[in-house]
């Protein structure tokens, strides 16, 4: 009985942290807002990621490849991976650029959020 109640506990366990595990992979979708390549990271307008029970926002993110900056354009909707390291940083591991955003200006958004 021991036995199958410690197997049980880290069942759940395990079950209970899947979503931020590091290492783990997340899908998103979202508008790039600016190319930040001195800091290498993207602003990226983004919806809800429900693997991470995170609603839709702007927000920064690092790449785990400098080159991804080159890849990208502002005012460009993209798909991308992101993966939570061990400190809880959000790096994308992969992206495709899906070309402009519809109603994307030409300018893009001059603020942030």
């Amino acid at each position: 009985m021991k036995k199958l109640l410690a197997t049980a506990a880290v069942i759940c366990g395990v079950c209970l942290s899947t979503p931020l595990i590091a290492g783990d992979e997340h899908k998103a979708e979202g508008v790039i807002k600016e190319i930040k390549a001195s800091a290498k990271k993207l602003t990226i307008s983004h919806g809800p990621i429900k693997t991470l029970g995170m609603d839709g926002m702007t927000m920064d993110f690092a790449v785990s490849d400098p080159a991804m900056l080159d890849d990208v354009k502002k005012g460009h909707a993209v798909s991308f991976a992101l993966e939570v390291d061990k400190k809880g940083d959000f790096i994308i591991v992969d992206i495709e650029d899906k070309g402009e955003a519809k109603g994307a200006s030409a300018g893009g958004d001059s603020h942030n959020h």
